[in-house]
């Protein structure tokens, strides 16, 4: 029979005390053989984690006629977000440090949790299990506030439904490779099994791969044992599992988003990347997440999202997905007629083609624009012709005619154009 090692809550309060959390995960993979073994009754099914590896030949082959399926009902394809992340397998969400990567995971766990949407996506209602090993307890309460605070609810709400487990400045390993090179789980990795089949989540977030993987990134057996093991969860857990992860620079320089071994990619079923854009005149607050991959849907949609007031909103140009968007919309309409307005009367020329007189980039640098981007200015302005509050104009002598933009309210016209001019 194939051991197993059962931890009481007890026995792992010891083991942690006799740590020390500086010397690596050598000495978090030592738990795992320090633990005596015991059999375990299988849960669920079939039990997950044996410390012996069963060679792939030893396994028992069960082999299948697809021919037996004839008149059974297709199974439907469960996901956790419709086309994004499926159930029942691993998902990577990639991103380089500081975009928010761990904002977008806790905002679709709250959603999960409450049973609401967010950032135009709805998540499937459910428990949340949440393992952060970058950030304090301090800095989740804050983010999370935040995150509550926008859906007009209260910590209460997450009660029963919401599990954090933060792992900053402690040795967060869940499994490292064994003197063969195998891939062992840890004792943490036990620890966090044996919650699961109690919580029963239907979301599992690990945040992020290169605190939990303690093997080598660039071997692709590493890589696809510890997906395995992810996979094996997902599974029998019957859950979804969001793995967060840092692109390496080529992947960044490339666009790819990827890191070490490409069995990163190839191991998992679905991968999305959350990416800012670049440039000088690039909105700070602005970021894409895009499905850079996804073997149950299609690949390379894109969502736009605006960072503000601590969470990330959509950034369609819609209203409906988010109240927010509604109000920030109106504040930049309302920044780009006073500042037209005031354009027009000091004589200044600005319209709506791009060059030196472009009006959202003069306005962007104009004080009244108080940090308003030319992006946003941009959007007000097609929203504002649209609309009809504000219009193109041409005036001068017929031999040289010239745009200019004017608020329609105004009846800005040829005369005082020219009295301008």
């Amino acid at each position: 029979m194939t051991s197993y090692t059962q931890l009481e809550p007890e026995d792992w309060s010891a083991q942690l005390a006799r740590i020390d959390w500086t010397g690596g995960r050598a000495r978090a993979a030592s738990l795992v053989k320090a633990q005596p073994k015991a059999p375990v009754p299988p849960r669920h099914g079939t039990p997950l984690l044996p410390h012996t590896p069963i060679a792939a030949n030893d396994n028992d082959a069960v082999f299948l006629e697809p021919s037996e399926w004839q008149g059974l009902p297709v199974p439907t394809r469960q996901w956790f977000v419709e086309g994004l992340i499926p159930s029942r397998t691993v998902t990577i969400l990639s991103g380089d440090g500081g975009l928010g990567k761990s904002l977008l995971a806790l905002q679709l766990g709250v959603a999960s949790a409450i049973g609401e949407s967010t950032m135009g996506l709805t998540p499937a209602s459910g428990r949340v299990l949440y393992v952060g090993a970058e950030d304090e307890v301090d800095e989740f309460h804050r983010r999370l506030f935040d995150i509550i605070k926008s859906h007009d609810t209260c910590f209460d709400a997450l009660r029963d439904n919401f599990l954090l487990l933060p792992l900053a400045e402690r040795d967060a390993t869940l499994a490292a490779p064994d003197i063969r090179s195998k891939m062992q789980p840890t004792a943490l990795m036990h620890q966090l099994r044996d919650r699961m089949d109690i919580f029963r989540p239907g979301l599992l977030v690990l945040d992020t791969s290169a605190d939990l993987f303690g093997g080598d990134e660039i071997k692709r057996s590493q890589v696809r044992q510890f997906v395995a093991m992810l996979r094996a969860i997902a599974i029998q857990v019957d859950c979804a599992v969001l793995l967060l992860s840092h692109p390496s620079v080529s992947g960044m320089q490339s666009g790819s988003g990827t890191s070490g071994s490409t069995a990163w990619n190839n191991s998992v079923r679905s991968r999305l990347y959350l990416t800012a854009p670049n440039g000088e005149d690039a909105d700070p607050d602005a970021r894409v997440l895009t499905s850079m991959k996804s073997n149950y849907g299609r690949a390379g949609d894109a969502l736009k999202l605006r960072w503000q007031d601590g969470i990330f909103i959509v950034d369609d140009g819609s209203t409906n997905a988010n109240p927010a968007l509604g109000i920030l919309n109106k504040s930049d309409e309302r920044a780009f007629l006073t500042m037209l307005s005031k354009f027009n009367q000091q004589g200044q020329r600005v319209g709506a083609s791009t060059g030196t007189s472009y009006a959202p980039a003069k306005m962007a640098k104009h004080p009244d624009a108080k940090g308003t981007t030319k992006q946003r200015l941009e959007r007000a302005m097609q929203r504002l012709l649209e609309a009809s509050e504000i219009q193109l104009v041409w005036d001068g002598p017929p031999s040289r005619q010239r745009q200019r933009l004017v608020v329609t309210a105004e009846n800005f016209s040829a005369d005082q154009a020219a009295s301008t001019a």
